[in-house]
């Protein structure tokens, strides 16, 4: 594996590393309360009422508890190990700076496995060592190099190696069993796990209950607790690794607010747990979308990716335009990678928005770039070709990905006009042979939709066997609640063997009679996302019991059952079986044989 060993050259300066930059918005004229910032590593979770009710209880007019006494008994329970192997501090950052200078000397030599984050080698430095990186390479996903690792361990006398698990800003991972082969074999190098980002992940297995000489854990309570402006981390080592960064730590560095909230927050751990969740959600969906676009985001199963780009500022700085900060990854040394923290649904959805918005816009531009003289030559010939513009082909796009299948509505009724103008968008469809074979049936009387919600219910419940506990729970209200929100019901039939396009495609694939009822479909559901109104597709119903409730022609064919009202929730632009992690899309090149 391609990889890099090397000393730094020892240019100390102040890091740089993610979160808002006041002075820059200013500068740009943006207003940091309109950003939605993706740059720092946080969990998306509002504190709960305990949190805050803490923080308003604290008294601050007194000096904290240097200790921090119930804050470590708090996390002394929680991880079950003493409270004397338990260092709390103003952040993990504190806790480096604190074991750089405890545990260096002039001329030491520290390890870093990179990339990474950078205070490992800053403070490294200020201590007066000389800091080596192994590091992990571009082309191979950012795998850690464990050879290339084990090989500087087994070579050199290293007084610290850090490694971030799993890695900031790569996600990457390594297995606990390695790292205490390491721990073992290489006595004289004091370890630093830093697993700052180990509560956003299932896969990789904590060191935090085992007692070395030669190792140290830090945790960060900025991160998955959403604490960072109260600053909050710990160590956990045995008190020999400890004491001497005791020894140099400032004097009440952990404010009363922050212990208080600390303890509280891990308290109420289900608050997170649940947002940790929707997190997982929310990053499936993301990945998938962006997969679906043409990107490749990086693996990860942390709060964060890494997604190659061709110019990393210059795609963060056009995110930025656009509402959205994330971090170029150039302060790692990789000029060709941005850094997304996955956010809530609101975030995705203006991620999404913005850096399909900013594809596209290139994609345009190349593609005006390489067919201007062949639109020129045609245009020239043709006055009748029409002439869109870039922002019309950007909200067309648009227009497909928010077609999306609607399950809650709100009960407004819709504009009298409105159903006939999507059902004649309906009728623009292709079909084949001409023959328009779609049949339309409003379905408006109470009794009707009661005896098609009761139809509905029983095929549900078959259909909803297969999930278990909240999940099907969750199924069936959704699917349920549309059919009696929406303010529209429209049954969809196609008449097989119509009397008009009896042509030749019908006759070789008299399917085709029943896919130009889908387009219809299509044109219809797009017509009335266009205007604002969402669609669901109801399909867990009897055909045979729909056309006898309609009393329609037996020949008929049920194709849809549609719900048809303006949507409940913000629009979205990713199917919710996908959102919720039941199902993925695929990208757009494994669809495509060329």
């Amino acid at each position: 594996m391609t990889h890099s060993s090397q000393p730094r050259r020892q240019h100390i300066h102040e890091a740089y590393h993610g979160g808002i930059d006041h002075g820059e918005l200013e500068t740009r004229g943006i207003d940091p309360q309109s950003l939605v910032d993706l740059s720092s590593n946080i969990l998306f979770v509002e504190p709960p009422e305990t949190v805050r009710n803490a923080i308003q209880a604290a008294d601050f007019s007194q000096y904290p508890d240097r200790d921090c006494t119930l804050l470590r008994q708090t996390l002394s329970d929680r991880h079950g190990i003493d409270h004397d192997d338990l260092l709390i501090g103003n952040g993990c950052c504190e806790l480096i700076h604190l074991l750089a200078a405890a545990h260096l000397k002039q001329d030491d030599r520290a390890l870093v496995v990179g990339p990474t984050f950078s205070e490992y080698a800053r403070a490294s430095e200020l201590a007066g060592a000389t800091v080596h990186e192994v590091r992990a390479a571009a082309q191979h996903g950012f795998a850690v190099p464990i050879d290339a690792i084990e090989g500087e361990l087994q070579s050199d006398d290293y007084a610290i190696a850090w490694i971030c698990n799993p890695n900031n800003p790569t996600g990457q991972s390594l297995s606990a069993a390695v790292l205490k082969r390491w721990i073992d074999r290489h006595a004289q190098t004091l370890f630093a796990i830093d697993e700052s980002y180990i509560d956003f992940t299932e896969a990789t297995e904590s060191l935090i209950e085992q007692r070395h000489n030669n190792l140290i854990v830090l945790r960060s309570m900025t991160k998955f607790y959403a604490l960072a402006g109260l600053r909050l981390g710990y160590a956990v080592a045995s008190p020999g690794v400890l004491e001497p960064m005791r020894a140099r730590r400032l004097p009440w560095s952990v404010n009363a607010i922050a212990q208080v909230a600390g303890v509280a927050a891990l308290q109420t751990q289900s608050h997170y747990d649940e947002a940790l969740d929707r997190m997982r959600a929310q990053r499936t969906r993301l990945i998938g979308e962006l997969q679906r676009h043409g990107f490749s985001p990086l693996p990860t199963d942390t709060g964060f990716f890494l997604l190659p780009v061709e110019d990393a500022v210059e795609f963060r700085d056009q995110l930025l335009e656009g509402g959205i900060l994330v971090r170029a990854c150039s302060s790692f040394g990789i000029d060709k990678h941005v850094r997304i923290a996955v956010g809530n649904q609101t975030a995705t959805n203006r991620l999404l928005k913005v850096v399909v918005r900013s594809a596209n816009a290139t994609k345009d531009k190349a593609r005006a770039a390489n067919e201007r003289s062949d639109r020129g030559a045609i245009n020239d010939h043709d006055d009748h070709v029409p002439h869109w513009d870039d922002s019309f082909r950007e909200q067309l796009f648009e227009l497909f990905r928010m077609r999306r299948d609607v399950r809650r509505f709100r009960t407004d009724p819709l504009p009298a006009d409105s159903m006939a103008r999507w059902i004649e968008a309906a009728c623009l469809a292709p079909s084949v042979g001409l023959s328009e074979p779609w049949r339309f049936v409003s379905v408006r009387e109470p009794a009707v939709r009661e005896q098609v919600i009761s139809d509905f219910k029983t095929q549900n419940q078959r259909a909803a066997s297969q999930y278990d506990g909240d999940t099907a729970a969750h199924y069936r209200q959704l699917k349920l609640a549309g059919l009696r929100e929406a303010p529209e019901h429209l049954a969809v039939f196609v008449e097989p063997d119509p009397q008009q396009g009896k042509g030749l495609g019908r006759q070789t694939m008299p399917e085709t009679v029943a896919y130009s009822v889908v387009a219809a479909i299509q044109n219809f559901w797009l017509a009335a996302r266009a205007d604002g109104v969402g669609v669901g597709w109801v399909s867990i119903l009897r055909p045979e019991h729909i056309n006898q409730l309609l009393d329609v022609s037996p020949d008929w064919q049920l194709i849809a059952y549609l719900c048809v009202g303006y949507p409940l929730e913000d629009d979205q632009a990713t199917p919710e079986l996908e959102r919720l992690g039941w199902q993925h899309r695929s990208p757009t090149q494994q669809q495509w044989k060329r």
